[in-house]
């Protein structure tokens, strides 16, 4: 959202917070906010930080010595998307 509010243009803010603070229909309030993460896009953005940071993690679990909490939290690292 943050993402999209930044790159968006007045009209999409609007849209935004229209949808946010004063649409009474869920569903179409989604589709609204949709519309403008895709428009803007913030979502693929938001997928690329999260896969980024993702890659991250794992990398520096690879550090960590090997006990059995951080081997649950790698088996854990595993769950996440996996960088495209």
């Amino acid at each position: 959202m943050l993402i999209a509010h930044r790159r968006a243009d007045p009209k999409g803010r609007a849209a935004l917070r229209h949808a946010l603070l004063d649409e009474t229909e869920p569903e179409l309030a989604l589709c609204r906010i949709r519309a403008v993460l895709e428009r803007t896009g913030a979502l693929d953005t938001a997928h690329a930080m999260a896969d980024e940071y993702a890659r991250r993690a794992r990398a520096l679990l690879t550090r960590l010595p090997a006990t059995a909490q951080v081997a649950h939290v790698r088996a854990l690292a595993l769950l996440t998307r996996p960088a495209h």
